[in-house]
């Protein structure tokens, strides 16, 4: 049966509309939308507030653990549980909170019914500059709503499904350390040396470096396809095989982007994720890419794999060096002048072949995965739409 929010809640608020005072560092936190993902909620980049300020807005949202927040504003319909273990946090606008009335809903169970209208959320946020739900329309909001012992039943086997997918994504996250690991293990720390490697400029010692482009928006059927159009984001794993868009070969002939051959290694010099990371990716198909990415073409003193893990391996200088004027972008015209160690190819193909043993084990968690996340989205369409 259907129930309205303002039904099956105590109290239903949004966060403060005022902006934090100029407090450089407190133990009382304001979080954002930008905190709050999917059971989940981080501390990243928090704004603070003094003591007096967190006490006049607690008393109005009166956070406790067991609430459910959700953002509102901007990306919205994320939801999470606040647990036992938060502290002192307040909340910007862009997050409501609601209290959940217990004798009707599990905190959980409401957590995962608002999840499920993520698009039903989407479709009603309304606004200009900054698209938002009104408490007005949140309050209105219906979710289906089963009796409390066939709510936990359906959050235990919920939260089964979702504790091992995060085991599969550890996983996934290990492997990835491991090959790191051998890679210092084997040529050392490549910006420092310490193997005493010989080095030649980025520049010199790939075959080729291949920049990217856009069609012409004005000509629709160019992005009618099958050709991958790689962009950021489709930047998410180590290995790409596809892409979200695609275009023709008429595109590739009438503009200034290129066809990238199979093996090249892409990575994204343009985008706000270069604030904390640098994706890097092997091609596994021929493709193109759009202009914010590169794509480097081995010669005959580098292999591909080592070239990628090399650049991981550098992540941490790469971002140093990264500004932003109207988006955050690495300087291209430098990091194509880096001295590269160049290590024999007999250790770079020995390095080739362990990531390759890596990548069958880390393809089995992927199905795992894959099948884990079918599964979860059944589950979802099942008991919430």
């Amino acid at each position: 049966m259907s129930y309205k929010l303002a039904d099956i809640c105590l109290k239903i608020t949004d966060g403060s509309h005022n902006p934090p005072g100029g407090v450089d560092k407190s133990e009382y936190l304001m979080l954002s939308s930008k905190n709050v993902y999917d059971d989940c909620i981080t501390f990243d980049e928090p704004r603070f507030l003094s003591k007096s300020d967190f006490e006049i807005e607690n008393k109005r949202t009166d956070i406790k653990p067991g609430d459910v927040l959700l953002t509102i504003v901007g990306t919205v319909g994320r939801a999470a549980v606040v647990h036992d273990n938060v502290g002192n946090i307040a909340l910007q606008r862009s997050v409501a909170v609601l209290k959940p009335n217990h004798k009707k809903c599990c905190s959980r169970y409401l957590m995962y019914a608002l999840i499920a209208k993520r698009r039903f959320f989407e479709g009603e946020a309304r606004g200009v500059a900054q698209k938002g739900i009104y408490l007005k329309q949140l309050e209105k909001t219906e979710v289906e709503l089963p009796r409390i012992s066939v709510q936990i039943q359906i959050v235990e086997l919920l939260d089964k499904v979702q504790s091992t997918i995060s085991a599969r994504k550890q996983q996934l996250s290990e492997l990835d350390n491991l090959v790191k690991a051998r890679f210092v293990e084997m040529f050392g720390d490549p910006i420092q040396n310490t193997k005493g490697w010989k080095t030649e400029k980025l520049s010199m010692i790939c075959s080729a470096i291949y920049g990217g482009g856009t069609p012409s928006k004005s000509h629709p059927e160019y992005f009618e396809g099958d050709i991958p159009w790689v962009s950021p984001k489709d930047m998410k794993s180590m290995v790409i095989t596809d892409s979200i868009d695609h275009i023709t070969a008429e595109a590739v002939d009438n503009s200034s982007t290129k066809m990238v051959p199979a093996g090249a290694v892409l990575i994204v010099i343009r985008s706000g994720i270069l604030k904390h990371s640098l994706p890097v990716a092997l091609a596994a198909v021929d493709l193109t890419v759009n202009q914010d990415m590169k794509a480097f073409i081995t010669g005959d003193k580098l292999s591909s794999e080592f070239l990628v893990f090399y650049f991981k391996a550098i992540e941490s200088d790469i971002l140093s060096g990264v500004r932003g004027v109207t988006a955050d972008n690495i300087d291209f015209k430098e990091f194509q002048n880096r001295m590269v160690i160049v290590p024999p190819m007999q250790l770079q193909n020995q390095f080739a072949d362990f990531v390759a043993q890596v990548d069958k084990s880390k393809l089995s968690v992927q199905k795992s995965l894959d099948q884990l996340e079918t599964l979860k989205k059944a589950l979802m369409q099942q008991y919430f739409e």
